[in-house]
């Protein structure tokens, strides 16, 4: 028995032709289509799964520290921006345990493309909470950006 074709050179008459399902293809062009969405809403209105990519990061300038009534929880004074902060506009501010240092950072995060109006913030700073590993003590709190030390207030309100 011939391995080959039934005629030489004509390979129509072998058998029949595997292709996939045209349900196949449409399930396939589907989730394109439907991931190709979920992409772009991430990147334009900064929801879904995809948030980050629709996101902007600016750092923020610290300002001072002053203690609290719990141990290990200081609050950081983060200077407000020239423009202001949206009501949408997320402040975080980070602490990492450095041995006898406490180095913290701060950054404002906003979506990509926010048209907002700037609340109306009459202060020049925001105070934010910061929750540390273990009790401040004597260890110094510094700026991550140029290691500087930051400057202590005495009133701490909890």
């Amino acid at each position: 028995m011939a391995n080959g074709p039934l005629i030489p050179g004509l390979r129509e008459f072998d058998g029949p032709r595997k292709r996939l399902p045209r349900a196949v293809w449409w399930v396939g062009g589907a989730m394109v289509v439907a991931l190709a969405v979920i992409l772009l809403v991430g990147l334009f209105a900064g929801t879904g799964p995809a948030r980050s990519l629709g996101l902007v990061t600016e750092p923020l300038q610290l300002l001072s520290y002053r203690p609290t009534t719990t141990d290990d929880v200081i609050q950081v004074g983060v200077g407000v921006p020239a423009e202001g902060l949206c009501r949408s506009d997320e402040v975080e501010v980070r602490a990492f345990a450095r041995g006898n240092r406490v180095e913290v950072e701060a950054e404002r995060t906003r979506s990509r493309n926010a048209v907002c109006r700037a609340t109306g913030i009459a202060q020049d700073r925001v105070w934010v909470d910061v929750t540390l590993d273990a009790p401040l003590g004597d260890r110094q709190v510094i700026r991550g950006s140029d290691r500087g030390p930051l400057p202590r207030e005495s009133a701490g309100v909890a």
